[in-house]
C-alpha cells in the first residue's frame, strides 16, 4: 500500500524539511487507547498549534453522499462536552485562537492556533469537541444539523466552476465506482442527501483514538502536554478502524478519448492516468521528474499525487480554443513520449534539483506549518529522519532514475477528456483515435 503523499504544483507544499538552524525534534508519547501524541517544543515562539488528525477522509464517503466526511467534521462547530456553540466561540476569543477544519482524501484535521499561555484551554476545548461532540447525541436534531448542511451545500455549489466540471469528467471516467471519482466537497445534491444519522454513523465508525493522533507545536513542553492530553482525551473509546474495501478503478489500456459536449468557445482538456505505487526510495526522484515535467509542459499545469491507497492519479490541464486542441494535445503527448523513451539530460536534472533545494532552504517554518508537516508524517507513515534527508536525496537523483519512473508511468494507458463544443471537436479528436461521447 502506498504510504507517501506529495501533492505537487497545486499550492500545497510539496515537501518540508527542518533546517540546520532548527532541527525538528519530535517527542512522541501515546495514551492507553493507542492515541499517539507528538510534541515539538519551540521555546520563545509565544504561540502554540494544537491539532487532532483522524486518519480517515473523503475516501470513506458513503456512495451517493460525497461530502459526508467534510460535513461530519464541520458539525463539530455545533459544540461538545457541555460547551454550546456560543461557549466554543467565547473560549476561542478569550484564547485568541482560530479553529480550522481541513478534510482531504486520507485524513480529517481539526486545528487550533493561539497563545501558548492558553495551551491547556486549547487542548481541553479540542478534547471536548472531538471526543464528546454534540453531533453524536440524540438531541442533535435536524434543526441543529441543517445550518451546517446548508453551508456545505453552498460550498459545493460555489465550487462548481468550469474547471471543476472538467476535473469531474476526468476523475469520474478514470475511477468509475472507486471513491476517488468524486470530490471532497461533493455536489449540492450529494450533500443534501446526507442525514444526521449518516453523520453520527461516520463519526462512530471512523473517529477512533487508535485511528488518530494529537500534534502540539509551540512554546510548550512535552511534560505540560502529557498531563493535559491524558485528562482531555483519556476517555475517548477506541474501536476497530474500517478496512478499505473498494472497487478498483478502470484505467485505460491505451489512449482513451472522451468528449462531453458543452456550448461555447471554451474547451477544457485533461490528460492523465494512474501512477505506479510509490516508495520512500523513489520520492526524491518523483519530485525531480515532476519539476522537469512542469517545465517541459508549460503552459499545461501538472498535478501528480500519491495517496494512501494505490491507484493514485496524475493529470495535466489546459484550457484553449477549439482550433488549438489538436496542436495542444500533440505537444503534450510528444513531451510524455520523449520522457518515456529518452532519459532527461544531466543539465535538466541538475536545474530541477537546484530549484527544489532552493525552495526547501527558503521556506520559513512556523508552528502551524510544522504541525501540518507532522500531520502528513503521521497520516502516511513517513519518518521525520527520512524527511530531513530529502535535500541530500534530491542531489543524488540521476537521469536514469527519472527515466525509470517516466517509463513506468507513461507506458501505461492514458485518458484524455475534453469538455467543449461537440461536432468540430469530435472531428479534431478523431485523428488521435476513437472518440467516446458522454452526454452531460
Amino acid at each position: 500500500m502506498c504510504l507517501l503523499l506529495f501533492v505537487l504544483l497545486t499550492g500545497r507544499d510539496a515537501a518540508w524539511a527542518s533546517t540546520p538552524e532548527e532541527p525538528l525534534v519530535i517527542q512522541r508519547d501515546a495514551l492507553l487507547t493507542g492515541l499517539p501524541v507528538l510534541v515539538v517544543e519551540r521555546p520563545g515562539s509565544t504561540s502554540v498549534t494544537v491539532a487532532v488528525v483522524i486518519k480517515v477522509g473523503a475516501t470513506f464517503d458513503r456512495v451517493g453522499k460525497a461530502g459526508l466526511a467534510r460535513l461530519t467534521a464541520e458539525c463539530l462547530r455545533g459544540g461538545g462536552g457541555g460547551y454550546s456553540p456560543d461557549r466554543v466561540q467565547l473560549e476561542l476569543e478569550e484564547a485568541e485562537a482560530q479553529l480550522e477544519i481541513d478534510v482531504d482524501w486520507d485524513r480529517t484535521c481539526i486545528l487550533l492556533t493561539g497563545s501558548a499561555q492558553q495551551v491547556a484551554v486549547l487542548i481541553d476545548l479540542l478534547g471536548r469537541l472531538v471526543t464528546l461532540p454534540d453531533l453524536a447525541k440524540r438531541d442533535f436534531t435536524d434543526s441543529r444539523f441543517r445550518p451546517f448542511q446548508e453551508a456545505a451545500i453552498a460550498a459545493a455549489r460555489a465550487a462548481q466552476t468550469d474547471e471543476a466540471a472538467a476535473d469531474a469528467l476526468f476523475f469520474q471516467t478514470l475511477y468509475g465506482a472507486h471513491p476517488y471519482h468524486h470530490t471532497v466537497l461533493g455536489t449540492p445534491e450529494s450533500v443534501a442527501a446526507v442525514t444526521p444519522a449518516d453523520v453520527v454513523d461516520f463519526y462512530r465508525r471512523h473517529w477512533l483514538p487508535n485511528n488518530a493522533a494529537i500534534v502540539v507545536v509551540g512554546d510548550v513542553t512535552a511534560a505540560q502536554v502529557r498531563s493535559i492530553t491524558r485528562r482531555a482525551f483519556g476517555g475517548w473509546s477506541k474501536g476497530k478502524p474500517a478496512p478499505a474495501t473498494f472497487l478498483p478503478p478502470n484505467p485505460p489500456e491505451s489512449l482513451r478519448l472522451v468528449l462531453q459536449p458543452r456550448v461555447g468557445d471554451r474547451v477544457d482538456v485533461r490528460l492523465g492516468g494512474l501512477v505506479p505505487e510509490a516508495t520512500a526510495e523513489t520520492r526524491a526522484a518523483w519530485l525531480v521528474l515532476t519539476e522537469i515535467l512542469k517545465r517541459r509542459l508549460h503552459p499545461w499545469t501538472l498535478t501528480l499525487e500519491h495517496r494512501r491507497l494505490p491507484d493514485s492519479p496524475w493529470v495535466v490541464r489546459r484550457t484553449c480554443t477549439p482550433e488549438a486542441v489538436a496542436t495542444e494535445l500533440e505537444q503534450v503527448l510528444r513531451v510524455l513520449d520523449q520522457l518515456r523513451d529518452t532519459p532527461p539530460g544531466e543539465d535538466e536534472v541538475r536545474a530541477a534539483q537546484e530549484s527544489l533545494i532552493a525552495e526547501l532552504r527558503h521556506r520559513v517554518p512556523n508552528n502551524r506549518s510544522i504541525a501540518y508537516h507532522l500531520i502528513e508524517l503521521e497520516t502516511y507513515g513517513r519518518s521525520a529522519a527520512a524527511e530531513a534527508e530529502l535535500p541530500a536525496q534530491l542531489t543524488a537523483v540521476t537521469p536514469a532514475a527519472c527515466h525509470a519512473l517516466a517509463q513506468a508511468t507513461f507506458s501505461r494507458g492514458r485518458l484524455v477528456t475534453v469538455l467543449g463544443e461537440s461536432p468540430a471537436l469530435q472531428a479534431t479528436l478523431a485523428k488521435f483515435g476513437t472518440v467516446e461521447i458522454i452526454q452531460p
